[in-house]
């Protein structure tokens, strides 16, 4: 779906990127949409000036993706108050992931995650965000993530 009437579909969007990083975006849209209750969004980035895959679940967005000169980078924005709390003290993160989250700064109580996709792990690495995000959003889990 498309927020404005002249904008492309995530599809589209796709289709425009080179074969290893439409490879890449395709893994990372069939792996968000397994999730179920996603909704595909382009969005126009007047900073970057393109138009970026967005995907949602219950009018929250999980992430975006942005075709860089330099790759693709997924984001994921994290409310400080609200999502935070959640997501570190989730056993469903990598280490490397948790200290993601501690190093991100948050100016005006948001942090933005930002990872680079240059493979199918980075891929998998940044799935792990979203899965929590989507169980967050979505209420999925009968705890509260910390394992207890």
């Amino acid at each position: 779906m498309s927020i404005h009437q002249d904008s492309p579909t995530v599809s589209e969007v796709i289709d425009g990127l080179t074969a290893p990083r439409r490879a890449l975006l395709t893994r990372l849209r069939e792996a968000v949409n397994e999730l179920g209750d996603i909704e595909e969004r382009t969005l126009y980035d007047h900073f970057c000036r393109e138009w970026t895959p967005a995907f949602y679940t219950k009018g929250t967005q999980l992430c975006h993706v942005h075709d860089f000169g330099s790759g693709l980078r997924a984001t994921m924005f994290v409310g400080t108050k609200t999502f935070e709390p959640y997501l570190t003290r989730s056993d469903d993160l990598s280490p490397a992931n948790h200290r993601a989250v501690a190093e991100t700064p948050a100016p005006r109580n948001t942090k933005e995650l930002r990872m680079p996709i240059t493979s199918t792990e980075d891929v998998d690495e940044f799935m792990e965000f979203v899965r929590v995000k989507w169980e967050f959003v979505n209420g999925a889990r009968a705890g509260d993530g910390s394992g207890g």
